[in-house]
């Protein structure tokens, strides 16, 4: 591990000889990276990320042999290492593989720098280099285990159970994965509808829902103007656009500006679930950096709602779900099996 002003050791994996040149030109115009090595396919990551422990490795998707899919499991499994899937593979295929990665392990995803006209290298190599930086210092783990732990949630004003009728999800880094994860366990009947902020690069999150939708039995889409929230419906935040919901469970799109840096922001969308549905709101957060979606989880638990946060062991990111649970927001705290199992057993008491 990267000590305190020690630079931070970056391994490029690509099967381009220019991307690579270009990738390490970039990043070592900083005096903060430096990179330690280059690897052409999957193998030659795996074998490089023993040898050389990066703090970080950019990983191609389509490469020869073994592809950035398998070398990412590999790596995940073996030698936990942050990975940014770096990844001009934009085709159905390419999205597919992309999304397993981040099922897998890996962290986060960036299109590949390839400049327009009208595009500058200063602009992309800005946004590569933070997405390093950020990225680089992130506890990776092997695999999902841990605690579970459960606190009593409130009753109705008549003392008897609540029934819910929405779940708000906000979750960020290392998010595809979990969502999948949890979404899986679901029935197609499942009785409230969903509403989803995931934090994700620009670009992805058609592809995102696209794979999620061939992962669950749920129905998956991009929130659009006027949606119904329904039974078994997800409802997924596009990008650029704060997704809230208004008296008679209509989605709406917001083009406010970013709140704690994001739009969309899960503080605004569990901040209007707590408000329209009070006690009928379950608020559920999960794997992430910074602290979007804490304060809006506090008030889904001060409206009456139930709220639950993933516990540290599962998360790639604690950020989120610790900032919810210092605030004294989250009634339950998780592993991702575990928050399916409460949803379904809190769905039991609920109807359409």
């Amino acid at each position: 591990m990267t000590g305190a002003g020690a630079p931070i050791r970056v391994l490029i994996v690509d099967d381009s000889p220019l991307v690579r040149q270009v990738l390490g030109t970039i990043l070592e115009a900083d005096p903060a990276i430096r990179i330690v090595g280059h690897a052409t396919d999957g193998k030659e990551a795996v074998e490089k990320a023993f040898q050389l422990k990066p703090d970080l490795i950019t990983m191609d998707i389509n490469m020869p042999g073994m592809d950035g899919l398998e070398a990412t499991e590999k790596i995940m499994a073996y030698r936990p290492t942050p990975i940014l899937i770096v990844t001009s593979a934009r085709d159905r295929r390419g999205v597919q593989i992309t999304m397993e990665a981040l099922a897998v392990g890996a962290l986060e995803v960036m299109e590949k720098p390839t400049p327009l006209p009208d595009q500058s290298w200063e602009d992309l190599g800005t946004r590569l280099v933070e997405k390093v930086k950020l990225l680089a210092g992130v506890r990776v783990i092997t695999h999902l285990k841990g605690r579970s732990r459960h606190l009593p949630g409130r009753v109705g004003a008549d003392g008897q159970e609540k029934v819910h009728r929405v779940v708000g999800i906000g979750v960020s880094t290392g998010g595809p994965g979990v969502l999948s994860q949890i979404l899986k366990r679901l029935p197609a009947d499942f009785p409230m509808g969903l509403l989803i902020v995931q934090h994700m690069s620009e670009g992805f999150m058609p592809g995102l829902v696209e794979w999620l939708s061939r992962e669950v039995r749920l129905s998956i889409q991009l929130a659009c103007e006027g949606d119904l929230v329904k039974p078994g419906l997800a409802l997924m935040a596009p990008e650029g656009a704060h997704l809230v919901v208004q008296q008679g469970g209509r989605a709406r799109l917001r083009q406010a500006l970013p709140v704690g840096g994001h739009r969309p922001s899960a503080d605004v969308l569990l901040h209007s679930v707590a408000a329209i549905y009070g006690e009928a709101a379950i608020g559920v957060l999960l794997t992430g950096m910074g602290r979007d979606g804490a304060e809006g989880l506090r008030a889904i638990r001060d409206a009456g709602g139930s709220t639950i946060a993933q516990d540290e062991e599962s998360c790639a990111v604690f950020g989120m779900p610790k900032a919810a649970i210092e605030l004294g927001a989250a009634q339950d705290v998780l592993p991702p099996s575990g928050i399916a199992e409460r949803l379904i057993q809190l769905a039991r008491r609920s109807v359409p």
